[in-house]
């Protein structure tokens, strides 16, 4: 299985799963059911209230039964943080390479690429309206597009590659809390001890690991020197006891971090 490293805020290095071939395929499959489905309803609703006749002459064939199959993964995948509903089902996201949401532009962009990666169901339409010579070129151009998707490390079509974004499992393969990553509530959180910020990735990262250690097995008089040698060098005066101090800092630090 393809694995993506992104580097945090706190330079600790995550790793996100890249989605196999298998589940988007299904995840692709399961979209074209609901969008036939829905077709299907709005069809029916259409022909019931207005007729086909009257509903094409005002546009709402077009509107209900065309648009949604240009327009459903851009839509959903913009305002779904990167999730159609069959990518919902297979648990796998849309995210740009760096490890964040994917942007507005980079899924307009991958959005605006399906025509190229998609190109032998529009080559079959317009093989049937006759037009050899397009449906060839996009039927060409989707084999291409076929052949980098399944020889590219992170398994991207050209629309990834072009947008910078990978589809990943949404499930991580590793436990936010083995990282130093807290996911706290930062509204009108007030800074305790700034000095924090002096603090290198390694000491952070000792830190945490020692605070959680003493919530597991309270490893008291080590946690007890650790926080007098922090204490000495970041010229720090406090009440708090030690784990409290120490988890005080964890979280002043979550929260400059991401300022």
């Amino acid at each position: 299985m393809a694995l993506i490293q992104v580097k945090t805020p706190f330079n600790v290095e995550l790793q996100f799963e890249a989605a196999p071939f298998h589940f988007r395929l299904f995840a692709w499959l399961l979209d074209l059911v609901i969008l036939i489905f829905f077709s299907w309803g709005m069809s029916t609703f259409l022909e019931n209230v207005f007729g086909s006749e009257i509903a094409g002459d005002f546009g709402f064939t077009e509107l209900l039964l065309v648009t949604p199959y240009i327009m459903y993964h851009v839509l959903f995948e913009v305002f779904n943080k990167g999730q159609s509903l069959g990518k919902m089902a297979l648990g796998i996201q849309v995210i740009s390479a760096s490890g964040e949401s994917a942007t507005v532009g980079q899924s307009l962009l991958r959005w605006l690429l399906r025509f190229v990666d998609f190109g032998c169901i529009w080559g079959g339409i317009f093989m049937i309206s006759q037009n050899i010579v397009l449906s060839t070129i996009l039927i060409i151009g989707c084999l291409i597009a076929f052949v980098l998707f399944v020889s590219t490390p992170m398994n991207q079509r050209l629309g990834d590659l072009v947008a910078g974004t990978v589809v990943v499992m949404k499930r991580l393969p590793y436990k936010l809390s083995d990282t130093i990553f807290q996911d706290l509530s930062f509204e009108n959180y007030t800074v305790t001890f700034p000095q924090v910020m002096r603090l290198s990735d390694k000491d952070i990262n000792i830190v945490d690991h020692i605070v959680k250690q003493h919530n597991k097995n309270q490893i008291g008089r080590y946690l007890e020197n650790v926080s007098v040698k922090i204490k000495t060098v970041l010229n720090i005066e406090t009440d708090l006891p030690d784990d409290m101090f120490l988890e005080t800092l964890l979280r002043d630090y979550n929260y400059l971090s991401r300022k």
